[in-house]
């Protein structure tokens, strides 16, 4: 039987620490080739209706132990906006509101499906559980202060992961929306009980921090270089998009590292002039650039020397891939097992007597 699982489901039975010791446990094997992926896949095309453009895109990944290979889809229309001055990106699919996120969990054992899953919750922790994977090899040992910018589902996931691997004494954040920074200082207090500032600025949040995590939707840089020197020695720097921060800060820090190699293929429909109405082509081509910097991967296994003073400033550049879901995805699966809960669905659906 496999499961179809929820985004409730997942939520009760998702905990953070747990992802995070998920996602260690697979980059190492990556690092030791016992686990592989593919770069991300996007197929535009111009025929959206009620937004700018459609855009299919998936991330595949699997692992060895446990057996498991994992494809997640997104099925999405996009709309381009400007948000106080910066470009950011929407999406839905059919209406405003609801979305189309989808993983097919498969043991490799047995090439059975053994699990379909909503990723709304899913994908904000196993984007989350890497940056706590990295915080626990690259921040200082005593970082305790967290700056961060953003108030969302990544804002979350990446402060409850974070805590998890360097406990927090203070936490301060920053979003352009009063509400929405109050509400997640309340949340995240009353969740992790660690002291939360709400901050009316970027320079504000990221004074005197030990660790920053950007998890904004913009698609410019939110993070410049010249905030660097208000941070403490030290500092371990994290991102969730790569267009939140400018190049500048690429060459300030004394180190960079991301979690294995990235890619990007693109598949188009249309003409040159459909493709001129996408004003982020050039951001996605930035944002999944193959790079040369060091892999976490290999830090965790020893390969690579991690930080190596209390002064080196180091930015981690917290690339996404199929590895993510294979991991937190399988673990979810475990779990929902476990706890009995999933809507059950025969393997039989999934099978067929003529040979392809």
């Amino acid at each position: 039987m496999a499961l179809l699982i929820s985004n409730d489901v997942t939520n009760r039975v998702l905990k953070i620490p747990e992802a995070v010791t998920a996602m260690e446990n697979v980059l190492a094997q990556y690092a030791k080739g016992n686990a592989a992926f593919q770069p991300r896949t996007d197929v535009w095309s111009p025929t959206a209706v009620g937004g700018d453009y459609y855009r299919y895109g998936h991330l595949l990944g699997a692992m060895a132990e446990p057996p498991t290979l994992a494809l997640r889809f997104k099925s999405d229309i996009l709309t381009w906006t400007d948000y106080n001055g910066v470009k950011t990106e929407e999406w839905h699919c059919i209406r405003p509101g609801t979305y189309c996120g989808f993983i097919i969990l498969i043991d490799t054992s047995t090439g059975e499906v053994i699990a379909l899953l909503n990723d709304g919750i899913l994908q904000h922790v196993r984007v989350g559980a890497t940056a706590g994977v990295g915080a626990k090899y690259l921040a200082r040992k005593d970082a305790s202060v967290l700056g961060v910018l953003g108030s969302g589902g990544m804002a979350r996931t990446y402060t409850e992961a974070i805590h998890a691997v360097r406990p927090l004494q203070l936490l301060k954040v920053y979003s352009p929306t009063p509400k929405n920074r109050e509400a997640f200082a309340a949340e995240m207090s009353d969740k992790l009980g660690v002291e939360t500032k709400v901050c009316s600025s970027i320079a504000e949040a990221l004074t005197d921090v030990d660790m920053v995590a950007t998890c904004t939707d913009s698609r410019i840089p939110i993070y410049t270089s010249d905030l660097m020197k208000l941070h403490r020695p030290g500092a371990f720097i994290v991102r969730c998009r790569y267009d939140e921060m400018d190049d500048a800060t690429f060459e300030a820090v004394d180190r960079i590292f991301v979690n294995a190699q990235e890619g990007y293929t693109e598949l188009a429909i249309g003409s040159a002039e459909d493709r001129a109405r996408r004003p982020m082509d050039d951001a996605y081509r930035r944002r999944y650039k193959k790079t040369e910097y060091p892999f976490l991967a290999d830090v965790i296994i020893g390969r690579t020397p991690g930080r190596r003073s209390d002064d080196e400033t180091i930015f981690y550049h917290n690339t996404s891939s199929g590895l993510q879901f294979a991991a937190v995805g399988r673990l979810v699966y475990e779990r929902a097992k476990e706890a009995k809960l999933g809507t059950a669905i025969p393997s039989d659906w999934f099978l067929q007597d003529i040979r392809n």
